[in-house]
C-alpha cells in the first residue's frame, strides 16, 4: 500500500460560501474517493487528511515542484508505480475553508489549474492498459467530467435560459410549465444522489437545501475558474501557489 486518504468535512460554515463547499466536499470529493477505492484509482490525497508510505513516496519521486498540485502528481506517480492508495472513511478531519469571494477563487483557480497540469504530465496514461484504472477509469474521468462536460454545461443553462424564453414569446411549441417540469427533475434526480452521498456520511440532510442556490451560482464560479484555468494553461502561462487566509474559525468535531 502506498497511501491512505481520510474524509474531510468543511469545519467553518459561518456563511453561503462555506456551506456550498461542505456540499461539495460531501457530495463530490468524499463519495468519488469512496467509489475510486474500490477500483484503486484515487487520483489525489487530500493534504487535510492524508498518509504516505516513507517507501513508496521515495520510490515515486518524492514531491514535484511542476505542478500546483503536488499532491494529485504523487498520488498519480504512486498509481503508475503500481501502489494502492485507499481511502478510509472512518478517518476524518476538519479543514478551514475559504470564506471570502476572493479567496475561494484563488485556492479553486490553483486545484483546477493544478489539475490540468497532472492530467497533462501523466496524458501518456490515458486509456492506456498498462496503468490499469488511472489509465482506463481515473485519468479519463478527468477529461470527460472535469474538463470536457465543464465546458458544455454552460450551453445547457443558455438552452434553459433561451428555451424559456422561446416559450413565453411563442416560438416554441413547448411551454414554461413542460420545460419547468423537467428541470425540476433533473434537479430532484441531482438532490437524490446528494442526499445519498449525505447518508453515507451521516450528515444533517437539512443542509441540501443550500443545493438549490449552490447549483444557480456555485456552478457559474465554478465554469470561470475553469475558462480562466484552461485560457492561461494555453497560453503557458504560470501560476503561484498562493495562500489562504487563515481565521481560526474551525469548531471542534463532535462525535456521534
Amino acid at each position: 500500500m502506498g497511501a491512505v486518504a481520510g474524509n474531510v468535512k468543511v469545519g467553518n460554515e459561518v456563511n453561503m460560501i462555506t456551506r456550498w463547499q461542505s456540499i461539495e466536499y460531501i457530495t463530490s470529493q468524499n463519495f468519488d474517493r469512496s467509489a475510486f477505492d474500490l477500483l484503486n484509482c484515487i487520483t489525489v490525497v487530500p493534504g487535510a487528511l492524508g498518509a504516505f508510505r516513507k517507501s513508496a513516496v521515495v520510490k515515486a519521486g518524492w514531491f514535484t515542484m511542476d505542478t500546483l498540485a503536488e499532491d494529485c502528481d504523487l498520488t498519480m506517480r504512486m498509481l503508475r508505480e503500481g501502489y494502492v492508495v485507499r481511502n478510509c472513511t472512518e478517518a476524518v478531519s476538519l479543514t478551514e475553508a475559504p470564506e471570502t469571494m476572493q479567496q475561494f477563487l484563488k485556492q479553486r483557480f490553483r486545484w483546477s489549474f493544478g489539475v490540468m497540469q497532472c492530467f497533462w504530465k501523466h496524458r501518456d496514461a490515458v486509456f492506456n492498459p498498462t496503468y490499469k484504472n488511472l489509465g482506463m477509469v481515473a485519468l479519463p474521468n478527468i477529461l470527460i467530467f472535469q474538463m470536457i462536460l465543464t465546458f458544455l454545461a454552460p450551453l445547457a443553462d443558455l438552452v434553459l435560459v433561451f428555451s424559456l424564453i422561446a416559450a413565453a414569446l411563442g416560438v416554441i411549441p413547448a411551454s414554461i410549465n413542460h420545460i419547468v417540469f423537467y428541470y425540476m427533475i433533473f434537479t430532484l434526480v441531482d438532490v437524490a444522489g446528494a442526499a445519498l452521498a449525505f447518508a453515507f456520511e451521516k450528515e444533517d440532510y437539512r443542509k441540501l437545501v443550500w443545493m438549490i442556490p449552490q447549483r444557480l451560482i456555485y456552478r457559474q464560479l465554478m465554469y470561470y475558474i475553469l475558462l480562466k484555468s484552461f485560457n492561461k494553461a494555453i497560453k503557458g502561462e504560470l501560476q503561484g501557489w498562493g495562500a489562504l487566509k487563515r481565521t481560526g474559525n474551525v469548531k471542534q468535531l463532535v462525535a456521534n
